[in-house]
């Protein structure tokens, strides 16, 4: 690998590392401060409603000015929105800090594949399973961190250092690509991102496809992966079970989507399209599964599986069609406006889950996985040339 490799992969670490810790504490930080389910949906419900049309934006913008400065920026911002939640008083303040934390983390998401995409074209599917795999896996150990620093100085103090820690090394790695990185590609001159731009469908069929399973799947996701991810089987399961293995079950589900990634370069997957929709379909089931089984042991397993089966060997596919069918001229607005587009199912997500999970804890996860198998029908609409092994042969 080039030296622009090997950063990219280095901040996929810490951004990693920051995310798991970051995603584990949140929760659990505003549940503490009493903040409700529904108040705790709404922030995140919000903060996506947000994001969309800037996910977009921040898209056009590398096309405009290159893809470094405004992956640096994202990383900073990221790392700046983690740290400050234990500084600041009210709902509010914690509703702008999820904002700008969700614009940050999402903006580097959509200009990740491409940086790697314009790096490694001809081995994409390899390279962006493999360092997506890293990052998941040390999401695992970003959470498991905080889970020790919490059962070694308590509530009170864990939750905030650990957002230190994570948010602060954050904003090193970003100061640290800003230096190092070197932009191959020149920034091409074009006009600002207009409105136009933003809303418009000028898309491949292949992506819009993509884009409206990705809605519907989106809004399965959030029903049981925002908020209410590390506080189900608390409440479903009460008792020093549950609350003993916790921050290991959330570890172990990063790592469960780390291995098939990391693996995934190096399978012959010869019909992308099945691979995609089987993906959805055993997710689905899986996790709909989990929520109705009533031992601790059997659900935490059967929940395990979601990733490792599922969204562990379709998210790497889903991720090489977008750019294999994205325009090299206008590549980042048009990966952002996919991915952009695909979040607006999200936005619902948190508020309905919070609304469910006041009537039963069951319900978030149930309901949950039986959308996602709802969202593999626009997938049968996929027109995909599949020659040879995928990340290996030619642009399709």
């Amino acid at each position: 690998m080039n030296r622009n490799l090997w950063l990219v992969l280095g901040t996929a670490v810490f951004f990693g590392l920051a995310t798991g810790v970051y995603e584990y504490i949140f929760p659990l930080f505003l549940q503490a401060r009493k903040v409700s389910f529904e108040q705790m949906g709404m922030i995140f419900a919000v903060s996506g409603t947000v994001m969309v049309l800037v996910r977009i934006y921040m898209g056009g913008l590398s096309d405009r000015f290159g893809r470094k400065p405004m992956f640096a920026t994202a990383l900073a911002v990221c790392g700046l929105a983690i740290a400050a939640p234990p500084l600041l008083p009210g709902l509010l303040l914690q509703l702008v800090t999820k904002i700008f934390r969700e614009i940050a983390a999402l903006t580097r998401e959509t200009i990740f594949p491409i940086v790697l995409y314009e790096e490694q074209r001809g081995a994409f599917l390899n390279f962006i399973g493999k360092f997506r795999g890293v990052e998941f896996m040390v999401q695992a150990g970003g959470t498991l961190l905080a889970g020790l620093i919490i059962a070694r100085l308590g509530a009170s103090a864990g939750y905030p250092i650990s957002l230190y820690l994570a948010g602060g090394g954050l904003v090193l790695v970003a100061c640290w690509f800003a230096m190092l990185f070197k932009e191959h590609r020149s920034a091409p001159t074009q006009q600002a991102v207009s409105l136009r731009d933003l809303f418009n469908l000028d898309l491949h069929h292949n992506l819009k496809v993509i884009l409206v399973a990705g809605i519907i799947f989106t809004f399965g996701v959030m029903l049981s992966h925002s908020f209410f991810l590390p506080l189900f089987f608390l409440k479903r399961f009460p008792g020093e079970v549950a609350s003993h293995w916790n921050p290991a079950l959330m570890s172990l589900h990063r790592v469960t989507i780390a291995l098939p990634m990391l693996l995934v370069g190096n399978l012959r997957l010869k019909n992308l399209r099945a691979w995609y929709i089987w993906g959805f379909i055993i997710e689905g089931i899986t996790m709909a599964a989990c929520a109705v089984i009533p031992n601790y042991w059997a659900s935490a397993g059967v929940f395990l599986l979601h990733d490792l089966i599922g969204a562990g060997i379709w998210s790497p596919i889903q991720a090489t069609v977008i750019q294999r069918f994205s325009r090299d001229e206008t590549r980042g607005i048009e990966v952002g406006k996919v991915l952009a587009w695909t979040s607006v199912g999200g936005i619902a997500g948190p508020l309905v889950a919070g609304f469910l999970a006041n009537m039963s804890p069951v319900y978030p996860f149930l309901y949950s996985g039986l959308i996602m198998i709802a969202a593999v029908v626009p997938l049968f609409w996929l027109r995909l040339e599949t020659p040879g092994r995928v990340g290996v042969t030619a642009e399709a």
